[in-house]
């Protein structure tokens, strides 16, 4: 049984758009992200409580379902609701329609919160377990999987990208939408442009900071109607985050003639 839900209404502006008119990838996490924060503040546990308690949320993993993207100047929706907790982890769900009532693309996600100071984790209040309205009748009422994504000894291509200012967060760390747009940048140009993202897993492992360096490993899997691509981030120490794209073939688009 799902339980508090909240939704926010979104108009997909310029600046969310890629070169297609399309929402792009990261910003369609980005609006999941302020979906999240929104409820969050609307049950009055949002960044004050957060901040008050020494705390902040983790975002760990992501499973994104794309049937389609929306198109600049479009109205969609996003509903989210926390499905269930276990001890330290939120598993939360998201979902877009159209204004038609179509569902357009959905999300599972894991969260889990952590102590600014110590950074270890924390088990999940009682006050969110009472705002989010978490019982233990709920708490196993529906159960989701995360796909594994395999780590690469060597890849096809291989960027390495700077960490920018622009690139953290509030938290002093990357955001977890760049991870994603540094994946997507390592994309080849034919499947860009001659396909369209349907599916996004995501796996963030850990944390990275201005002005470090990272490389992005990408290695990609052809079939007849589709490609699947494995991208892996690193830092010259650690593993950060490990994505897989899938794209499926369909209109093609001439981005050296835009």
């Amino acid at each position: 049984m799902p339980l508090m839900k909240t939704t926010k209404p979104y108009e997909i502006l310029c600046f969310y758009t890629d070169y297609k008119d399309k929402l792009s990838p990261q910003s369609l996490i980005g609006l999941f992200q302020d979906a999240a924060t929104n409820q969050s503040s609307f049950l009055g546990v949002g960044h004050d409580y957060m901040v008050s308690n020494n705390l902040i949320w983790v975002l760990l993993k992501y499973n994104i379902h794309i049937n389609r993207m929306p198109e600049f100047k479009e109205i969609v929706k996003i509903v989210t609701f926390p499905m269930y907790y276990e001890r330290f982890y939120v598993y939360r769900k998201f979902e877009m329609y159209d204004e038609k009532e179509n569902l357009i693309a959905f999300a599972y996600s894991t969260w889990t919160i952590v102590d600014i100071e110590t950074k270890k984790l924390c088990r999940i209040t009682k006050d969110l377990t009472k705002a989010y309205g978490f019982t233990t009748k709920d708490r196993f009422s529906e159960k989701i999987a995360f796909n594994n994504i395999p780590k690469l000894a060597e890849g096809d291509y291989e960027t390495t990208f700077k960490i920018r200012y622009m690139d953290i967060d509030n938290n002093l760390h990357v955001n977890n939408t760049k991870y994603l747009a540094w994946a997507i940048e390592t994309v080849p140009y034919n499947i860009i442009t001659g396909s369209d993202l349907s599916h996004i897993d995501i796996i963030y492992r850990k944390e990275i900071k201005y002005g470090q360096s990272v490389k992005i490993t990408t290695k990609t899997y052809e079939f007849e109607d589709k490609t699947e691509i494995v991208h892996m981030v690193n830092s010259p120490d650690d593993l950060l985050c490990q994505i897989k794209t899938i794209w499926q073939k369909g209109k093609s688009y001439n981005l050296l003639e835009q």
